[in-house]
């Protein structure tokens, strides 16, 4: 069955990679480090000898800002962010931090949990999880507008929890490599961890002091991880100290 979500530009091949998961569920992954979408696609119609008629519908998560003019998207679509949300052209899944909502698209049931900040998808029938900034090879987990890190190690307990479960078989980050090991995303999430911890140790000490935000940054270098060591994850870093450092001054006012 041809895909209802081409490129406007098949002739990309050495650029963006779209990989079909399972039957309407694909994936697109492109940049370095790289960005990934899911695609999630289905019918609302009911089954007839032929064919399944009625709207298409198609769910699109952490889409790209072009996607309206890349990709052509017939009847009913919809995105979902697993961060802050952005404007790319169409509705957006609205979501209350704290509860978890159920969804269905086509054959697939989705499980969506919102955490403070960020959001987490869970297909149960299919072990696929998309963790969002959580769980990345590359890069550091972003702490949210307004957070001190504990709605993010909430989030990172949340995916330990769905880990576990019997029949993990994808972890699909906003950026990074995806992965089929369940030991090696545990690993990525206990990473997230330490170094969301660190942050939460070093520099509280350094606010209290009084200490100016370049001073807390120049301590804080060495808490970002090797491998999160790129332009970008030194950029989310930055951002992170900044944040937390703001937070903990207008907790203090």
């Amino acid at each position: 069955m041809p895909s209802p979500i081409p490129l406007l530009d098949p002739s990309a091949a050495a650029g963006p990679r779209i990989t079909q998961l399972y039957a309407h569920l694909e994936l697109l992954s492109e940049g370095e480090p790289p960005a990934n979408t899911l695609f999630i696609m289905g019918r609302d119609g009911i089954p007839t000898p032929d064919a399944l008629l009625g709207r298409s519908q198609l769910l699109v998560v952490d889409p790209p800002d072009d996607l309206i003019t890349r990709f052509r998207l017939e009847d009913d679509a919809a995105v979902l962010f697993t961060g802050a949300p952005r404007s790319v052209g169409l509705p957006v899944v609205q979501t209350m931090a704290g509860g978890v909502a159920h969804l269905r698209i086509g054959d697939h049931f989705l499980d969506i949990y919102a955490q403070l900040g960020a959001v987490v998808l869970h297909i149960p029938a299919l072990g696929v999880i998309a963790g969002g900034s959580f769980g990345s090879d590359c890069l550091p987990p972003l702490l949210g507008e307004g957070s001190t890190g504990e709605a993010e190690l909430d989030t990172l307990r949340l995916l330990a929890r769905l880990l576990k479960a019997r029949n993990f078989q994808l972890y699909i980050p906003a950026s990074g490599a995806t992965s089929n090991d369940r030991t090696a995303v545990m690993e990525r999430l206990a990473g997230d961890v330490a170094y969301l911890h660190g942050l939460r140790r070093v520099i509280p000490p350094l606010v209290q002091r009084g200490e100016a935000l370049e001073t807390v940054e120049r301590v804080s270098d060495s808490l970002l991880p090797a491998h999160c060591q790129s332009p970008r994850g030194v950029a989310i870093h930055e951002q992170n100290v900044q944040t937390l450092v703001e937070n903990l001054r207008a907790g203090e006012g």
